[in-house]
């Protein structure tokens, strides 16, 4: 049997992992010397609001390698039993190293995938390898079917500021927006890591050129919406979806705790999966 794992910045709620047979490991946020597991301690609503009471600064830890180990060693309780783990950019997060090491016990069972997104987009290789399982193709084809659509894959997100990202060290190539006029809003790609898209003078014009961006992307297989405290903007981006891709479901959700420190509150995104 194939058990697919991910991590919590998949954004994908235990309650909707546990359906779905996913398996989701949390990183851990810290606010000072107190610290909870991403979607399990501590849910999106809780952070964004202890966000806006100002104070410490959170910061985030990747999960252990003895967390993957334990994980790893839970599913494998058979001889047929391999694991597909599909993780955060390893661009992004130390997650993936983690569970490289954790992997290397159990003899070429353990498949460790590199995402190259974060959020939804980690969130259409997962869905499309449950898929593949569902159809009946082995571990290798699997394997390599999430490696594929790896490359297909593009989140954008407007960021309310780029404080948080900054703050977190891990702004990339969104350094070139630092110094920028203030009032303007960063508009980010991420594939593999952060990259600036570009400068946008509102919210509304950042919206727009999102969706045209995905228009320029061609035929797509997935779109996605995501937001961070912010489900107004949500809604808004949502709607827009529907109608631009009747013939497609959408994936939507928050951002959660840890990507949120880095995203901080009041973003809006967007995930497409181009067609093969």
């Amino acid at each position: 049997m194939l058990h697919i794992v991910t991590d919590s910045t998949s954004d994908l709620l235990p309650g909707e992992a546990a359906p779905l047979g996913v398996t989701v490991v949390p990183l851990t946020v810290r606010f000072g010397e107190e610290q909870f597991r991403d979607g399990v301690d501590l849910g999106a609503d809780g952070f964004y609001a202890r966000l806006a009471r100002g104070g410490t600064t959170p910061t985030t830890s990747q999960p252990s390698p003895d967390a993957f180990a334990s994980v790893y060693r839970e599913l494998l309780q058979d001889p047929d039993d391999q694991v597909l783990s599909i993780h955060i950019s390893q661009k992004l997060s130390g997650t993936l190293q983690s569970a490289t090491l954790a992997a290397r016990e159990h003899e070429g069972r353990v498949h460790v995938v590199d995402s190259g997104s974060v959020s939804m987009g980690i969130q259409f290789l997962v869905r499309g390898a449950l898929r593949d399982g569902a159809a009946g193709a082995d571990v290798a084809t699997v394997v390599r079917n999430s490696e594929a659509r790896r490359e297909r894959v593009t989140v954008y997100v407007l960021l309310d500021t780029l404080t948080y990202l900054h703050r977190g060290g891990r702004i990339g190539g969104a350094q070139a927006f630092l110094g920028g006029v203030l009032s303007v809003k960063p508009l980010l790609r991420v594939a593999g890591e952060v990259h600036p898209q570009a400068r946008v003078r509102n919210r509304r014009q950042g919206i727009d050129r999102m969706l045209a961006l995905l228009a320029e992307a061609g035929p797509l297989e997935a779109v996605g919406a995501m937001h961070s405290g912010a489900p107004e903007l949500l809604d808004e981006v949502r709607a827009r979806l529907v109608a631009a891709y009747p013939e497609l479901d959408l994936t939507s959700g928050e951002i959660g705790p840890v990507v949120g420190t880095y995203a901080g509150p009041r973003a809006v995104g967007v995930a497409c999966l181009r067609a093969g």
